[in-house]
């Protein structure tokens, strides 16, 4: 059975309009139409289109342009999380139940690693891991795929840790694969064989490399099972 790891409440349904801009679309609802915003700048090409339906939650702070945010898009019969804000904290759940491989007694969030950050340095009795998470939405014939558009920022962060393992170091990346219909993971050759070839090199050099199945049901992001990597 699915695990819940964190709640993300997300109650209300939508119909997009269209993508104004890389994080803004409209959407219908009850026949009125309004702006929510994106927080995820991928392409999204398969989920974020007009006619497809979205979860929506009402977002709060007067200094936002929407009262909405996209939460989640239908594809496949099912809900596809897409805002990736959660991301770290969707990770530190995970860290907290358990279900990474390495025994991690502590754990520090947004550490400074050459001209970067890095998501997480994971302490444990062999010695530290730097972890880098990544969220995945987009899977062809079975194969999670990413990125989904070419993404210089998420190529720098594999070559820092490709550094890290280079010195004797511990380094790890984790996709979030948000596809049930996600039967293993692969880079995106065809989108971005840069940050592809950087991944490769990156395992060669020791870096880890981990793909965690997860779904959504409009209230709970659970956890689902390990994905094999094919490189």
């Amino acid at each position: 059975m699915p695990q819940g790891l964190i709640t993300v409440e997300a109650p209300f349904e939508g119909e997009v309009v269209r993508r104004e801009n890389r994080f803004l679309i409209s959407f219908k609802r009850n026949g009125l139409v309004d702006y929510a915003h994106l927080h995820d700048p991928g392409r999204l090409k398969e989920l974020i289109y007009p006619g497809n339906r979205v979860l929506l939650k009402r977002a709060s702070g007067s200094s936002r342009k929407t009262s909405w945010d996209v939460i989640a898009a239908m594809s496949g019969g099912g809900w596809v999380f897409v805002h990736s804000g959660y991301h770290s904290t969707i990770a530190q759940a995970l860290i907290e139940s358990g279900f990474l491989p390495w025994g991690i007694t502590s754990y520090k969030r947004e550490v400074k690693l050459g001209i970067s950050r890095i998501d997480f340095v994971l302490q444990t009795e062999l010695g530290p891991i730097w972890l880098e998470v990544k969220g995945c939405t987009l899977a062809k014939d079975g194969t999670a795929l990413f990125p989904d558009a070419p993404t210089e920022r998420g190529r720098r962060h594999i070559e820092e840790l490709k550094l890290v393992a280079e010195r004797g170091e511990r380094a790890a990346v984790l996709f979030l694969v948000f596809r049930r219909d996600a039967q293993c993971f692969s880079p995106n050759w065809e989108t971005d064989p840069e940050f592809s070839k950087s991944l490769k090199e990156a395992k060669e050099k020791g870096v880890e490399i981990l793909a965690y199945l997860l779904s959504y049901n409009g209230r709970f992001v659970s956890f689902l099972r390990t994905l094999p990597i094919l490189l």
